[in-house]
């Protein structure tokens, strides 16, 4: 399994998710895996899972899952 593998990405979220599960507030918890994947992880790897959840990947906890809707993949810099 590469560190960049889907399998890789979804474990990763997934022990995301399972840090922020202790927040008493679903609410919050969606925002702060969405917040921790939006900052830490690379435009490729954010792509990477969202094309496999667009793609009917099931391995992802519900939690995580939910906050796939808040996951940003910005656009490349132009380098200007």
């Amino acid at each position: 399994m590469t560190h960049e593998s889907v399998e890789h990405l979804v474990q990763m979220a997934n022990d995301i998710g399972n840090f922020f599960h202790a927040e008493p507030r679903r609410e919050d918890a969606i925002a702060g895996i969405a917040s921790h994947i939006n900052r830490y992880w690379t435009r490729r790897m954010r792509q990477k899972i969202l094309d496999a959840v667009a793609h009917g990947e099931q391995g992802l906890d519900d939690l995580p899952r939910a906050a796939m809707t808040k996951v940003v993949v910005a656009p490349a810099s132009s380098g200007s």
